[in-house]
Formats: structure tokens, C-alpha cells, sequence
């Protein structure tokens, strides 16, 4: 399986260390690629304000869009992790897509397949990303009966 991970953000090393424990710990289930996506035209849009921003966002990640979409949305259904284990079931590609600092517009989060979230706070990605990234691998460890999930 190929899992992608698309998200609005400079690349930020501080947590590169558990990243890369993750994907090394999901490399029997599935091929990681985490992209990080930032521009001078997201840094532009965002210095006019949220729906300047959120458009940028939409239109820097768009082109992304590939396999089963899901995006993580603050304020869409929350999951738990066998409910989130299953979405991993039967698909051959699946890409996250991760929001910038504005969130995402309502008109884009509506064209994916699915929206979900992983928290009502409001978290650094640098956090999202991680704990997505553990959630995965719980969920492979769930489907494959694995005791990581107790």
C-alpha cells in the first residue's frame, strides 16, 4: 500500500527522529512519502488574511490529489482508532492531506473523499503529523492483529 502525506508547512527537523521511527515501523504494511508544501505564494496569501490563505492552500494542494483522499479537519467527524483502521482496509493508495495555518475552505474540504479529525484542539502539524503517523501504524496493527493496540 502507498500512504501520502501532503501538508502545508515549512519542513521542520524537530521531530524528523520519531517521523522516521514511524515510517520505518510501517514499512511492512506500506510505502511513506510525507511532502511537505510551502511557497512565496503561500507566504503572500497569508499575510492578506484566512480566505486569501485557504484559497492558496486549496490550489497548492489540489494537484496532490490521488488514491482514496482524506483530509483532517478540525471540525469534521472525529474517529477513533478502529474506526480509523478500517478506512485503511481495501484501498490500494490512500493520501492525507493537512491543512495550513487558516485551515482549509469549506468548497475544498467538501471534494475530498472523506473528512475527518483527529482532535477538537487545535495542534502544531508538526503534532499532527506525528500522531497521524502513530495512528496509522495503529490501525495497520489493528487490522493485522498485531499486540501493539491493546
Amino acid at each position: 500500500m502507498q500512504i501520502n502525506i501532503f501538508s502545508i508547512q515549512k519542513n521542520d527537523k524537530e521531530f524528523d527522529e520519531l517521523k522516521h521511527k514511524y515510517i520505518k515501523l510501517l514499512k511492512p504494511y506500506a510505502v511513506v512519502n510525507d511532502t511537505y508544501i510551502y511557497n512565496k505564494h503561500i507566504t503572500h496569501a497569508q499575510n492578506l488574511g484566512a480566505k486569501e490563505a485557504k484559497k492558496s492552500y486549496g490550489e497548492a494542494l489540489n494537484p496532490y490529489k490521488k488514491g482514496f483522499c482524506i483530509v483532517l479537519d478540525e471540525n469534521s467527524k472525529e474517529v477513533n482508532s478502529i474506526e480509523f483502521a478500517n478506512l485503511l482496509k481495501d484501498k490500494n493508495e490512500i493520501s492525507f492531506f493537512i491543512g495550513g495555518a487558516y485551515g482549509l475552505s469549506k468548497d475544498f474540504i467538501a471534494s475530498f473523499d472523506l473528512a475527518i479529525s483527529l482532535s477538537r484542539l487545535t495542534l502544531a502539524h508538526k503534532f499532527v503529523k506525528i500522531l497521524l503517523l502513530e495512528q496509522i501504524y495503529r490501525g495497520f496493527c489493528i487490522n493485522h492483529a498485531h499486540p501493539y493496540h491493546k
